[in-house]
């Protein structure tokens, strides 16, 4: 079997992110090096990728995915040009607004991240699978995170401080 997403004569992968890359992204996302850090992600990635494979046609774009820039970048006709969405999102309200997009325009969503301190891929198909956004618990990984480890100390809160002087 061979795959040909993304080549120059078969289709284009398009990658946004209106974010700068930070030291803090270094450890976790292999394409960026520290010589990168304030350099925006999507056009960094696209030169990232297209080092491991130039046969690749990438369109690297800047701007968020959102209900502001669905009439003037992401309406209907930008959704309905994609085979598949893959999302790499760090909040509820992004996973849940590009899952609506998909499920309107009847595109498949490879929905990834974190979840708690676990991996999380979700392979969303129309009329086929479930949406993120019909589950019901679907919650935010840092801030979920983030509460487990308050909860799990928040007993042992004072052995945690330094002594006072």
């Amino acid at each position: 079997m061979t795959i040909t997403l993304g080549q120059k004569d078969r289709g284009c992968i398009t990658i946004t992110d209106n974010d700068l890359i930070e030291k803090s992204n270094l450890n976790r996302q292999f394409l960026f090096r520290p010589s990168d850090i304030q350099k925006p992600k999507s056009t960094t990635a696209a030169v990232a990728v297209l080092q491991i494979n130039p046969e690749l046609n990438i369109e690297a774009q800047q701007q968020k995915v959102c209900p502001q820039t669905e009439d003037r970048f992401y309406n209907d006709a930008f959704f309905e040009n994609q085979d598949v969405v893959v999302n790499a999102l760090d909040n509820i309200e992004a996973r849940r607004y590009v899952d609506s997009r998909c499920v309107t325009n009847q595109r498949a969503l490879l929905e990834s991240g974190t979840l708690g301190t676990k991996g999380h891929v979700q392979v969303i198909i129309p009329h086929l699978t479930e949406s993120y956004s019909s589950q019901s618990d679907p919650y935010c990984t840092l801030s979920h995170f983030l509460l487990i480890l308050n909860t799990a100390y928040s007993g042992r809160e004072t052995s945690l401080r330094a002594p006072l002087p």
